[in-house]
């Protein structure tokens, strides 16, 4: 995965990337794992008084699910969680975490405090084709994914659950994946279910720098619309590029204008910025011949796929399809 060049400075260098170097051995997995809780429960601007996080742990032999609420900024909190990472180990039980920070020792959402994570349960999607790019991507089983977003701020709950579902919706991850209460499979651990032969879950790329950038929220009230891609047949010289930016600027964020401003493909991840045009285009009420006639003739399109009908017309599909908004 490459470095995304919107990243700013690491306010706290991480040691994610030089940890689970051997997966077999019991004993080096379990320190790794408390050295990886360092690195995400390190809140740099948290309120005083006590916070709590969660491990989750979910029984092999009968599927029984065990929260255990963690006390951060204790004394014995490194104690404790290697206690219970060993008391819970990754044979016996399937093991999980919770990236997010609660006021009570209860994983629920009106107990949970402001957040500097962005969190997604990519499944198969890809991990490259997400803008912004993660800053921590983990294999949880054959070609399916999970991954951390490490902002350069906080947000408040709501906000977070967010830019989360954004994450999840506009790129194809798990749509029930977004909320703050969620569980995440630990790095380190065994995934057991029964169609897998026991594989380890371990990390694929790491950058802990915090981004800037953020994802475009979604706009529309999102339906649980579920179904065939729409019929797309457009003609993109039906309307005038400009005269439709013009149109709905007020309603177009601004990195989707710069996008459609933009004379050459500056961004390296071409179907990210296609997507996010096209996306936010709908969004606006346009539509599709005059979201054609913008994406027709800018250079992220005509980059990736020349000047070819039946691709516009599978990338309008996809987005609107991805969307799951009836218009």
């Amino acid at each position: 995965m490459t470095k995304k060049e919107t990243y700013v400075p690491n306010r706290h260098p991480k040691n994610t990337a030089k940890i689970f170097k051997d997966l077999d051995d019991d004993a080096d997995v379990t320190r790794s794992q408390c050295q990886f809780f360092e690195d995400v429960w390190d809140f740099w601007e948290m309120p005083k008084g006590t916070i709590y996080t969660f491990l989750g742990f979910k029984r092999v032999s009968d599927g029984k699910w065990i929260d255990k609420a963690i006390k951060i900024k204790n004394s014995a909190f490194s104690t404790e969680l290697f206690d219970l990472l060993t008391q819970f180990n990754r044979w016996d039980y399937d093991q999980y975490f919770c990236p997010n920070a609660f006021s009570k020792p209860r994983r629920k959402q009106r107990y949970a405090l402001p957040t500097r994570f962005g969190w997604c349960d990519i499944d198969e999607s890809d991990p490259d084709a997400y803008d912004p790019w993660p800053s921590l991507v983990w294999e949880t089983s054959p070609d399916r994914y999970q991954a951390l977003w490490s902002w350069d701020k906080y947000h408040e709950p709501d906000e977070a659950e967010g830019f989360s579902k954004a994450l999840a919706y506009r790129h194809g991850g798990d749509r029930n994946g977004w909320t703050i209460t969620k569980m995440l499979r630990l790095m380190g651990s065994v995934n057991h279910k029964p169609k897998y032969d026991e594989p380890f879950v371990h990390t694929v790329a790491c950058d802990w720098t915090e981004i800037c950038a953020r994802p475009l929220v979604l706009k529309r009230d999102q339906a649980k619309v579920s179904g065939p891609l729409p019929e797309v047949d457009v003609n993109p010289a039906k309307f005038n590029a400009a005269e439709v930016v013009k149109k709905y600027r007020g309603q177009l964020h601004p990195k989707a204008r710069t996008l459609m401003r933009n004379r050459k493909a500056y961004e390296e991840n071409k179907s990210a910025q296609i997507f996010h045009m096209i996306a936010a285009l709908y969004e606006a009420g346009a539509c599709f011949d005059e979201i054609a006639s913008v994406i027709w003739p800018n250079p992220y399109f005509v980059e990736k796929h020349g000047h070819d009908i039946g691709k516009l017309n599978e990338e309008i599909a996809r987005v609107v399809g991805k969307l799951e908004v009836s218009k």
